[in-house]
Order: structure tokens, then sequence, then C-alpha cells
């Protein structure tokens, strides 16, 4: 990777208007998400962790200088408990730190610790029509549900900050001036959508804004454990980081297994070729079973169903055992005396004091290419 490249990451993650995102290079600042609309936002699953979660604490190993933020406006369009909005966004960082993330290696702050972010993203605004907005996919799928909910749309009113949701999603990425945006398919749409915000601002007011490239990247997918065709923390169907083992176990054994095993029309034993074939249930089990477990176990089990053995029982509480030892030292380094609200509290103060002086150039270029002037207060 080209240092000089300023790389932007965003890894969604389904539910609660909640997405991840990581800028890498020596300037360039990364994003997750508070867990919004839960009753621990230090929920954080077993598959955030290897989704996203994994590659922030390798890339901070490497020679990139990473900035992430915390993005609590954006999670503002979705949560209900706003008494423990902050809390829950100090927890959930606490969860992040205890899985490698090192506020030493890596400047972590709060979006909200960055007004000119929604500075830009309100001029942005201005000049973004409404209906390209309404055509945004996840709009449109709110809206759908809506429609078919008690009371239609106009019972369940939508917020602005959904429908403005990509122009705050845009200058997230343009504020730091990311030149290429590795990007999966379920953010794919939003990426075109600042795409387009560059070159139309680009257009009318000169060449002001870097538009961003989109570089393809594979996201990690799990069915759910409730035989859903997608884990994620909107349906309720994941495993989280600082589950005990009983809750594991409990989980796990209340997975749906009831289906025989059926020939798997493949000779191939790779999770790809498998765990298609399986129930969407059956198959979330030998997912996590793939990732925590020894190779040799995997493919004892495949084995198992191939011949049509009795054996979910075993399975389960197989699969319980590594995840809860895969909890276990998350569990430990999440209550450990250095990794509390003030530990928290105290680098998020002193980071907020290094966010990149990028972020205030591009705003006053955006202010003086549309006219209205440099911004006197921050002169």
């Amino acid at each position: 990777m080209c240092i000089r490249d300023r790389l932007v990451t965003r890894i969604a993650a389904t539910g609660f208007g909640l997405f991840s995102g990581l800028f890498i290079a020596n300037i360039f600042p990364a994003a997750f998400d508070v867990v919004s609309g839960d009753a621990r936002a230090t929920a954080v699953g077993v598959l955030n962790f290897f989704g996203a979660i994994k590659n922030f604490v390798d890339l901070q190993s490497q020679e990139n200088t990473c900035y992430y933020f915390i993005a609590d406006y954006h999670a503002l369009t979705t949560i209900t408990e706003r008494e423990d909005f902050y809390q829950q966004t100090i927890d959930m960082l606490r969860t992040y730190v205890a899985c490698g993330l090192d506020p030493v290696k890596s400047v972590i702050y709060r979006q909200s610790d960055l007004p000119c972010t929604a500075e830009l993203s309100l001029l942005l605004g201005m000049i973004t029509n409404i209906g390209f907005l309404a055509r945004g996919t996840t709009y449109k799928d709110k809206m759908g549900k809506l429609e078919e909910a008690p009371g239609g749309v106009e019972g369940n009113p939508l917020s602005y900050g959904l429908l403005g949701y990509p122009v705050l999603m845009a200058a997230d990425i343009l504020i730091v001036r990311a030149n290429k945006v590795p990007v999966g398919d379920d953010q794919r749409q939003h990426l075109e959508m600042a795409i387009d915000m560059a070159q139309r601002f680009n257009s009318r007011f000169g060449e002001t804004l870097t538009v961003p490239e989109g570089i393809a990247r594979n996201a990690l997918r799990l069915p759910g454990l409730d035989g859903g065709a997608k884990m994620g923390k909107s349906e309720h169907n994941t495993l989280d980081l600082l589950d005990d083992a009983a809750t594991v176990l409990k989980k796990i054994k209340s997975v749906p297994t009831t289906t025989d095993p059926e020939p798997l029309g493949t000779d191939s034993n790779h999770p790809d070729d498998v765990i298609p074939r399986m129930p969407n249930s059956v198959g979330a089990l030998y997912r996590l079973l793939h990732l925590l477990a020894p190779e040799e176990v995997y493919l004892d089990f495949v084995g198992k169903y191939r011949r049509g053995e009795k054996f979910y029982g075993t399975l389960k509480t197989t699969l319980a055992e590594y995840v809860s030892a895969f909890n276990a030292p998350i569990i430990e380094k999440y209550h450990a005396p250095g990794n509390t609200r003030a530990t928290v509290e105290e680098f998020l103060r002193g980071n907020a004091q290094k966010v990149p002086p990028v972020a205030l150039d591009t705003v006053e270029a955006v202010r003086a290419a549309m006219g209205i002037g440099p911004s006197l207060y921050r002169a």
C-alpha cells in the first residue's frame, strides 16, 4: 500500500443505523459506530470481530497511523435510550480496547468532537437534491417496512437524519480527502453517493473536494443463529464477545437443528462450498466452528454431517467451548483496572486534540468555494 494513498474503509454492520469504517494512512481517521437501539451497547458480536475489529488491530500494527472515530451523530437516528447514550459509547469503546484496539498506537475520538464534520455535512446538504437522497437503498427499505407497519408512514414518520444519512457519511469521507475507499457490497451505494456529491460540488464550485475511488472488499457474512439469512445485531441472532460461558451455551443450544442432514452435493470441505448447502442455522454453527476451532475439529464435524450421524448435541457443546474460550480473555480485559470509564475519557480527551488539520482545511476550502468566506470564529 502506498503510504501517500488516503484510504478509507467502511465496514457495514446490520441494524441500528450502524456502520463502521476505517481510514488508513498518516492522517486518515477510521470510524466505528456506537451500537444504538440495544440494551447493551457493549454487545459487539463475534462476527464484528472477524469482519472488522481484527482488521483494525492488524492495521494499527503495520506502518499506518490510524485514526478511529465513534460515529455518535449517526447513532442518533435510531437510539432510544438517550439517558444511557454516553455510557453506551464508553462501554462499547472498552469492548474494542479489550479486543486489542490500542489508544496509544491509534488516535480514537468521537465524531461529535469534530464539529467541522457536521459543518461540511450541512454545506453539502444545501446543494443535495431530496430526490437523490430518497433513492438510497437504506431509505427505501425503511419506507417499505413502514408502509406495511400499523399506521403506515404517516404514523411512523422518518427523521431527516435517516434521509440525510448519506450526506453525513459523505462528509466523513470527504473531510479527510480520502482518495481510495475499500468497500463491501452493502455500502457500495453510499460510496457512490459520496462520489456523486463530490463531483457535483466540484462541477459547480471548482475543484475543491477529493473524489474518492472505490476498491472492492470482501465482507465476512454468517447466517443467523435463528435460521435467518444474515447474522446481525438487529436480528438478535448473534453471539456477543462479552457473553459468558453460560450465556454462550444457552444461545447455541437454542439454535434450531431439527432438520436431518442432507447430501451436500460436493466433495469439497471448504466452508464457502459446504455451508451454503446447509440450513442457515446449521451453517452458522459450522462457520463459527471453522473460525474458532482447529481445522481437524471442523473437518470431523463435516464428516459427521456427510454421514448423517446424530451429532448436533455434540456439535453445540463443542462449539460453545471454543466460543467461551475465545471470549474469556476479551471479558477479562474489558474488566481490567486499566480499561475503565475514566481511562477511556482520558484518551478521548487527549485524542480529540490530535485530529488531522486536513479536516479544518477541507471545510475552509469548501466555505471559500461557496463564497461564504473564512470562519472568523476559527481564525
